[in-house]
């Protein structure tokens, strides 16, 4: 299933359609490059104002994502297809159920994580200069 991040008040999407997983993965990625910051990091998919701590510390997060390598454990070639990954085979391979291997998959993805986390900041950005409510749409 797709999501897009949404402002309530003017009904303008803040991103593109990306699956659950895919925020999930951005979600926890940004938590463990600032685990002290992680209840604020979580905010952003509830319908919600934002804070200016909120949109400052997604500022950062956008920061900590660009410098951010990501080090896979094993070599992903393995489970490489010419359309994907093959998540199943990954799952019983790294005994794993296969939603925290597709998480962990983008986790990797720098690009896509990069351009996420800078979509979720403008959105929080824009609801705490506007007052407006923003919310995770599914």
């Amino acid at each position: 299933m797709t999501s897009y991040i949404v402002c309530i008040d003017e009904g303008v999407a803040f991103s593109d359609r990306r699956s659950f997983i895919v925020w999930e993965a951005l979600t926890e990625l940004v938590c463990e490059l600032m685990p002290e910051k992680s209840g604020v990091l979580r905010l952003w998919s509830d319908r919600h104002v934002a804070s200016k701590e909120e949109a400052s510390t997604w500022l950062e997060a956008c920061y900590r994502v660009r410098d951010y390598k990501p080090r896979p454990p094993f070599d992903l070639s393995q489970f490489s297809t010419p359309i994907g990954y093959d998540l199943d085979k990954a799952a019983k391979v790294l005994k794993m159920k296969q939603r925290e291997v597709a998480k962990m998959f983008r986790k990797f993805e720098k690009a896509l994580m990069l351009v996420a986390c800078n979509e979720v900041a403008a959105a929080v950005r824009h609801s705490w200069e506007n007052r407006h409510e923003i919310m995770l749409k599914r």
